[in-house]
């Protein structure tokens, strides 16, 4: 029976019929209309031993943003840190844990690890096992007091992999790549999962890595992996997935599905940095990029974008 056709069943049964179909309505427009989230996506910030030189750069646009337009999060695609030490880890702490101050961010952060993270003294071993040692004490940190005030969700022990939800929607912050094992079990078992757990009544997915789709960054990541990881997004409600690494804002395709790939943190080659912001309102997804100028907290809206509309 059709909503219509069901409608006008229960309106002829009355003054109850009639409620009946005023509540049904009021449900069919409320699940339209029940995402509504917000978030800046930055990725490839490599934070470096001091001196700073733009590290807050990026810090001061985003609180800037955030006067125009409500942010509900900031989630940073990984490279967070070039090496590893203590003091890097004391800088990126200054700016990006939640504070007062225009070079302190001023929203809730999730991060992700690439590839400088897992690996900060590559061909070095003994330096790179404490490097990654002492970046993996951090993200274990964080992830810990996420789990006890109930900001996260589920968290895959071996990869790190986690998942939360912010305005109705599930984000999955899948680490290095789906289905990696350069430092861990595959993350797949895990993912599935989840993907099961909060997906499987239609809430809104988002999905996020370090490793993207073109050309260069499929070398670090078989096609095999991208292959099932698509397969099993496809199975769920898929607003977007958002990549970094590359250091280049643009837009992939990839079995028929948009992939954004977020830019670096400084100017270089290929002009300014920039961040994406992600906002999800009802069915309506989008992605636009915001270029950061100076370090005083100046910025543009700039190609590209994208805009979709969510299937359930």
């Amino acid at each position: 029976m059709t909503h219509i056709h069901y409608l006008y069943h229960v309106q002829v049964q009355g003054g109850r019929g009639r409620l009946l179909a005023l509540m049904l309505l009021l449900s069919l427009w409320l699940s339209a209309w029940a995402q509504d989230v917000t978030v800046v996506v930055a990725s490839d910030l490599h934070f470096d031993r001091p001196p700073e030189t733009d590290q807050y750069y990026h810090v001061r646009a985003i609180n800037s943003l955030g006067k125009t337009i409500p942010i509900d999060a900031v989630l940073l695609c990984g490279d967070i840190f070039d090496k590893a030490s203590p003091d890097i880890q004391a800088l990126f702490k200054q700016r990006y844990e939640p504070g007062p101050g225009d070079k302190t961010i001023h929203y809730p952060v999730y991060l992700l690890y690439g590839n400088h993270d897992i690996s900060p003294e590559n061909g070095r071993p003994n330096l790179n096992k404490r490097g990654y040692e002492l970046n993996m004490r951090y993200l274990d940190s964080l992830l810990q007091v996420g789990k006890a005030r109930g900001d996260i969700y589920h968290v895959d022990p071996s990869s790190r992999s986690y998942s939360f939800n912010l305005g109705g929607v599930h984000f999955v912050m899948g680490m290095l790549a789906a289905g990696d094992t350069s430092y861990c079990k595959s993350n797949f078992d895990w993912l599935e999962a989840d993907l099961k757990m909060y997906c499987s009544d239609g809430t809104p997915l988002v999905y996020l890595q370090h490793y993207g789709f073109d050309k260069w960054a499929r070398g670090w990541w078989p096609e095999a992996h991208r292959a099932r990881l698509m397969a099993l997004l496809d199975r769920y409600n898929l607003a977007a997935f958002m990549v970094g690494h590359t250091h280049e804002a643009s837009v992939q395709r990839y079995k028929g599905h948009h992939i954004y790939q977020v830019n670096n943190a400084w100017p270089d080659d290929d002009g300014p940095a920039s961040f994406a912001v992600l906002s999800i309102k009802g069915k309506k997804v989008s992605i636009r990029t915001v270029q950061v100028l100076d370090g005083d907290g100046h910025y543009r809206w700039v190609k590209p974008t994208v805009e979709t509309t969510l299937l359930k």
